[in-house]
């Protein structure tokens, strides 16, 4: 019984939300386009802290732009017997 009272208040529930949520868009779509604006993003905003002078690390943009995950130079070792280089 409370299995049949779940599955209901789930199809009740979903029901309810496609009655409210299928209302009428009274805006047209250039009204739409006007409040959305341009569609250029906007550049963040720095603010200046005092607790920036008490940083020791660079900012994490630098970090990443510098950090190397893997060497892609492979080390020359000893030739192979019957090869030589």
């Amino acid at each position: 019984m409370v299995l049949f009272l779940k599955i209901l208040g789930g199809v009740v529930a979903l029901a309810l939300g496609i009655y409210l949520g299928g209302g009428s868009y009274t805006q047209s779509t250039e009204e739409v386009a006007a409040r959305l604006g341009k569609g250029q993003p906007r550049k963040a905003k720095r603010h200046f802290m005092w607790l920036n002078y008490l940083k020791t690390t660079p900012r994490a943009s630098q970090q990443r732009r510098r950090r190397q995950y893997f060497k892609t130079v492979v080390a020359r070792g000893r030739p192979e017997k019957g090869r030589e280089d």
